[in-house]
């Protein structure tokens, strides 16, 4: 019978062998590096008789196990992590990151991308609003210049916004590389830079979170946002989102917080949809860390740029341009995204299309008899998704160009055929709120709706200004989360709630005590005299307020 410690010490020859086996290549491999080392030796050694660290450094390659310095994989997820250093990207990129400064109404810090030679910068729309003076300071040559800036060109329905320098006697600026952000995927290392808190080129890394949010801004939606957990706080607006190729992937604009500091969600404009509005001005070249790339010059159209046209706000349907800039089309609609909710009340039965919120009258829609509450859902035959889709396959159409509009209306597919126009002048107008009466501003709230938990005021005709045809109720003070997030407002006036008439206070209370708010609620609001479709997510009937 074998004992125990003759079976341990077999055990341990055989597992000597395989693993001479398994790396002989590498040992023989070192050793003739041994051996080389020996007959150079004399021509390393210093005066000291010792050889020289950069000989050793050079020269010296020692056998290493393959399970050497290997990074165990997580326990849980079997992802291996791998560390990712930013130094390379922030040190090519800030040098094109500005802080911008503005005198006027109200005075605004934000942060801008240089995306031209010749000074063009990229920034958000909110930062430079109603601006008297603009100040950009930029970094040249480790040397901070202040510039004074004008405003090109605004596109307040992506709140971006391009601004010039002025009074640069020619000289020529580094542009930031830009990247390609429709082949984002949440779980991608970014950072942000930007001047937080006026704290110039500033970096905080992240990762992306999602890559296709919608945020509500007051009565304004953006879709299609990137949301990141990398910090941006007051002052980066206008910022970039880099990838690790060092190039910009977004332009940090918003924050989720109840306290105007960061709380772990902020968001970004897309690098494609500024490129996509703004091609005329952007002219950069590739990073120097791209995968596969050769840094090549992006060519750039620069005809005509001081009589670029200026987008109105919330206009979602433009056109682009390869040669010199043109003017946007016009379709004349307001669109709102769809979901579950919209799609189940709207009695369409598919996933995906726009909600028309708003038809305006003698436009191309108008004129083909498109409504308000249509779902569009295909262009000339081609299926739309969401906005972002409509507003790119429009990009590509020029005035006068016919298309076939298919919605669902009522629960039929309709079909209809509109004419592109140009946009009209008084775009501006058509688009922008007129000022909010103030109506019911001493009204007590009559009562708090639980589940909804917010207060609700009979309308005042005489000081709202609204149709004594139209009824509803109110808006008083919004507390409830889930409506808070839909963007429900003080001032908003409830006419419908899932399309039945809210005819009253007492209707409206009826109505809302039938409802489910499990299954998620649209309401049919008035906000400043226009008209817009909120959907409340489904929520828990104790869902309290904010706290």
């Amino acid at each position: 019978m074998l004992r125990p410690w003759l079976i341990g010490i077999a055990i341990l020859i055989v597992a000597t062998i395989v693993l001479a086996f398994c790396y002989s290549d590498d040992i023989r491999q070192a050793q003739t590096n041994r051996r080389a080392l020996k007959q150079n030796a004399p021509k390393g050694r210093n005066a000291g008789g010792q050889i020289s660290a950069a000989n050793l450094q050079g020269q010296l390659t020692a056998f290493v196990p393959p399970w050497h310095n290997q990074q165990n994989p997580d326990a849980i997820t079997g992802a291996t992590p791998v560390a990712v250093s930013f130094s390379e990207a922030i040190g090519i990129v800030s040098p094109s990151i500005v802080g911008i400064k503005t005198t006027g109404p109200t005075e605004q810090t934000g942060s801008g991308i240089i995306v031209h030679p010749m000074g063009y910068i990229l920034t958000n729309q909110h930062v430079v609003r109603d601006a008297k003076n603009i100040y950009v300071t930029v970094t040249v040559d480790q040397l901070v210049k202040i510039y004074s800036a004008e405003i090109i060109e605004i596109r307040p329905e992506i709140d971006l916004a391009m601004i010039r320098l002025l009074g640069t006697g020619g000289r020529k600026f580094k542009p930031a590389p830009l990247g390609d952000s429709g082949n984002l995927l949440a779980g991608q290392q970014v950072v942000a830079i930007g001047s937080p808190f006026g704290l110039s080129q500033s970096a905080s890394a992240g990762i992306i979170s999602n890559t296709d949010r919608t945020l509500t801004a007051g009565d304004k939606i953006f879709n299609g946002l990137i949301q990141t957990d990398a910090a941006i706080n007051p002052g980066s607006s206008g910022g970039a989102l880099v990838n690790k190729n060092a190039e910009v992937i977004g332009i940090n604009t918003a924050i989720y917080s109840s306290t105007m500091s960061f709380s772990g969600i902020g968001f970004a404009v897309p690098i494609n949809q500024a490129q996509r509005v703004f091609e005329p001005f952007i002219k950069t070249s590739e990073s120097p860390l791209a995968e596969g790339l050769n840094p090549q010059p992006v060519k750039a159209n620069l005809n005509g740029l001081a009589n670029a046209p200026i987008g109105g706000a919330n206009v979602k349907m433009v056109a682009g341009s390869q040669g010199a800039p043109s003017k946007p089309c016009w379709l004349g609609v307001d669109i709102y995204p769809t979901n579950d909710i919209v799609a189940r009340e709207f009695n369409v039965p598919f996933h995906g299309g726009v909600l028309v919120n708003r038809v305006f009258s003698n436009s191309p829609a108008g004129l083909a008899e498109l409504q308000r509450g249509d779902v569009l859902f295909r262009i000339d035959g081609k299926r739309i998704k969401n906005q972002d889709m409509l507003w790119s396959y429009l990009a590509a159409k020029k005035s006068g160009e016919q298309v076939e509009l298919t919605v669902f209306r009522n629960g039929q597919k309709k079909t209809a055929i509109a004419i592109l126009e140009p946009e009209p002048a008084n775009v501006h107008m058509l688009l922008s709120p007129p000022p909010l009466s103030p109506a019911a501003a001493n009204t007590m709230p009559i009562e708090e709706i639980s589940w909804l938990a917010v207060d609700i005021w009979p309308i005042d005709y005489q000081k709202s200004g609204l149709d004594p045809k139209i009824t509803g109720v109110f808006v008083g003070e919004v507390e409830g989360i889930a409506a808070i997030e839909a963007g429900l407002q003080t001032g908003d006036v409830i006419t419908r709630v899932n399309g039945m008439q809210v005819k009253d206070i007492q209707s409206f209370k009826d109505i809302i005590t039938t409802v489910d708010p499990s299954k998620g609620v649209v309401l049919d609001i008035i906000r400043q005299n226009r008209p817009y479709y909120i959907t409340i997510h489904p929520a828990n009937r104790n869902l309290g307020a904010w706290q």
